[in-house]
C-alpha cells in the first residue's frame, strides 16, 4: 500500500531534477526506428515459436516470420537514411568489435537458454524433480558460472578476448557433448552436474568476454547507445534461441508424446545445437584482433 505514495514522489523528484540537468535543445524522437526495430524481432520469433505446432510452412508461421523480416528492411533503411537522429547509427557496425562482438552475443543468447532453461526441463521431466529441485540442482552451476566470471574480468586484460572465447567454446562443446548423452535412466551426478558445471564455466569466460569485445572500441559519445546494443544482441539471440530449440525439442520429441524418453531425445537435441553454437563463436571469434585493448 505504500508503494503508491513512493512512486509518486519518486516520479516528481525525478522531473524536477531532469528539468534541472536538460541542455541543448530537444532530439527528434525516432518513433518509426522504435516501432519497427521492437515489432519487427518480435513477429520473426512469434511465427518461429508456432512452427512446432502449425508446420514451417503453413500461413501461421510464414506470416509473421515475413512480417518481421520486413520490418527489420525498414528498420535498416530507416537508420540509414532517414532518421534524422537514429535510435542506432549504422556506422557503429562500421567498427570490427561492435560488429563482431554483438554477432557473437546474438549466438551466446541461445547457448545460455540451453543451459539454464532446457537443463531445468530436463531435471523435471525427465528425471522427475520437482521445480525446487530443480533450482537447487542448478545452483552448483550457477555458482561456478560466478566465480569463473571474475577469475575471467581478471584475465582478460592480460590475455585478450580470443584466448578466453576460445576456451570458454571448448566448455561449451564438451559440455553440451556430454548433456546430449543424458537420458531417463541417467544420475544427476554424471547425467548433469558434471556437464552443466562445464557449460557454466564457459558461460562465465565468455560471458564478460564478449561484453568487452562488443563495447571495447566504443567512442565516447555512442558508448551507452554501444553498450545497450550488446545487451540487446544477448536478449534478442536469446528469444530467437528459445523459439528455434523449443521448436526442435517438441518436434523430436512429438512421435513419443510426453514419456520421458521422448523428452529426452527432445532436449539431448537441443544441447546438441547449443554445442554447434558453441562452436560457431569460436569460429566467429577469429574474425577479432588477436589481442584487445584493456
Amino acid at each position: 500500500m505504500a508503494a503508491g505514495p513512493i512512486g509518486a514522489v519518486l516520479i516528481a523528484v525525478t522531473l524536477t531534477s531532469l528539468a534541472r540537468t536538460r541542455i541543448g535543445g530537444k532530439r527528434s524522437l525516432d518513433l518509426v526506428g522504435a516501432v519497427t526495430g521492437t515489432v519487427g524481432p518480435a513477429g520473426l520469433v512469434y511465427g518461429v515459436m508456432r512452427s512446432a505446432d502449425h508446420g514451417w510452412t503453413s500461413g501461421p508461421v510464414v506470416g509473421p516470420v515475413v512480417a518481421g523480416l520486413l520490418l527489420l528492411v525498414v528498420f535498416i533503411l530507416v537508420e540509414a537514411r532517414f532518421a534524422g537522429r537514429p535510435m542506432v547509427p549504422l556506422r557503429l557496425f562500421r567498427i570490427r568489435g561492435v560488429a563482431v562482438g554483438n554477432g557473437m552475443l546474438l549466438l551466446f543468447g541461445g547457448i545460455s537458454i540451453a543451459m539454464w532453461y532446457f537443463t531445468s526441463l530436463f531435471l523435471q521431466n525427465v528425471l522427475g524433480f520437482s521445480a525446487l529441485g530443480a533450482g537447487l540442482g542448478q545452483t552448483p552451476a550457477a555458482v561456478a558460472f560466478m566465480l569463473v566470471a571474475r577469475w575471467a574480468a581478471t584475465l582478460l586484460p592480460r590475455t585478450g578476448v580470443r584466448p578466453l572465447v576460445l576456451a570458454g567454446s571448448a566448455c561449451f562443446l564438451a559440455g553440451f557433448g556430454w548433456l546430449s548423452l543424458a537420458h531417463a535412466g541417467s544420475g544427476y551426478l554424471t547425467g548433469v552436474l558434471g556437464p552443466t558445471l562445464l557449460v557454466a564455466a564457459g558461460i562465465g569466460l565468455t560471458f564478460p568476454t564478449l561484453m568487452a569485445a562488443a563495447t571495447a572500441d566504443a567512442p565516447e559519445g555512442d558508448a551507452g547507445t554501444i553498450g545497450g546494443l550488446a545487451q540487446t544482441a544477448g536478449q534478442v539471440g536469446g528469444s530467437i534461441g528459445l523459439a528455434v530449440l523449443a521448436t526442435a525439442a517438441g518436434t523430436t520429441a512429438a512421435a513419443g508424446a510426453d514419456s520421458p524418453a521422448a523428452l529426452a531425445a527432445g532436449y539431448d537435441l537441443v544441447f546438441l545445437i547449443a554445442a554447434g553454437l558453441g562452436l560457431a563463436i569460436a569460429l566467429v571469434s577469429s574474425l577479432l584482433p588477436r589481442r584487445r585493448r584493456r
